[in-house]
């Protein structure tokens, strides 16, 4: 129990100023961390498993946090994925959204 405590306090930390990537790794870490222990702990092997599933969850976590996290264009106003730079239609720099451009 004082593991699962531990696991929800350090969790609060990390999301604490963190992007949309960074939290989606996060929670995926902590989800996959306490299913893969649970299953581990099935076959005697709750660390390994508790290893596995945050790996897992936070690869997982990372690349749906990506998808979220969008972009737009200030000059036609498309929207895009975090991965994108540059608009591919007028090759203006994108900004994140909820921030003004210039």
């Amino acid at each position: 129990m004082r593991c699962l405590v531990l696991i929800f306090i350090l969790a609060l930390v990390v999301f604490a100023g963190c992007t949309t990537v960074q939290r989606g790794a996060a929670t995926g870490a902590v989800a996959g961390g306490a299913l893969g222990a649970i299953i581990g702990h099935q076959s005697g092997h709750t660390a390994e498993g508790a290893g596995i599933g945050a790996a897992a969850g936070a690869i997982t976590g990372a690349v749906i946090g990506e998808q979220l996290e969008k972009k737009f264009c200030p000059v036609c106003g498309r929207r895009f994925t975090s991965s994108v730079e540059y608009c591919p239609y007028d090759g203006t720099e994108l900004k994140p959204i909820g921030e003004k451009s210039n």
